[in-house]
């Protein structure tokens, strides 16, 4: 229960710390991925496992054209994180701000934030690589993340090999909850 309200209030403080400019309506049009999406489980695979038990992510263009991501998971233990993310769509290594940054704030630590890269690959594909404060790509390779043609899907496949040296193939597929 403590750790909820603990995550919960970092969440809220993160989106409070960090806000994104307004958005503008017909920016918030022009990409395929902007909108809410919930992790369908029963078409998910994870591999190596266990998955989490959900995963909600939000995406809203800003008026200076940065993806502004917000993602809240559900842990396979059933801990609560989440993570925010503002990035333009150009290969660049922009912030990533989670909950172990909000603690950090709260207690008076300061860490570094990892990195999110996105990059278009075409008019419903991106690619996203992260890397670790280090600099290095974490967890592992860069993802692939698809929206179907017709807009109700979203499908991330990660592969690569994870911190332990396992082979990694994990697909995640959302479906749209609202635009």
């Amino acid at each position: 229960m403590l750790r909820t309200t603990l995550a919960t209030a970092a969440a809220l403080i993160a989106l409070t710390a960090f806000p994104a400019p307004p958005i503008a309506a017909q920016d918030a049009d022009d990409h395929p991925i902007v909108g809410v999406w919930s992790l369908d489980q029963d078409r998910s695979s994870y591999q190596p496992g266990p998955g989490p038990q959900g995963i909600r992510r939000h995406f809203r263009m800003d008026d200076d054209g940065y993806l502004v991501s917000v993602r809240i998971t559900i842990a396979p233990n059933g801990n609560p994180t989440f993570a925010m993310s503002r990035a333009r769509l150009d290969g660049g290594d922009y912030p990533v701000w989670t909950n172990g940054h909000v603690y950090a704030a709260l207690s008076g630590d300061d860490i570094s934030a990892g990195t999110a890269s996105f990059e278009s690959v075409d008019e419903r594909t991106l690619r996203l690589t992260q890397k670790n404060p280090q600099g290095d790509v974490t967890p592992v390779g860069p993802s692939m993340w698809v929206v179907s043609a017709d807009g109700s899907t979203l499908t991330v496949t990660t592969t690569g090999t994870n911190g332990n040296g396992a082979e990694v193939h994990n697909v995640e597929v959302y479906r749209r909850l609202e635009n």
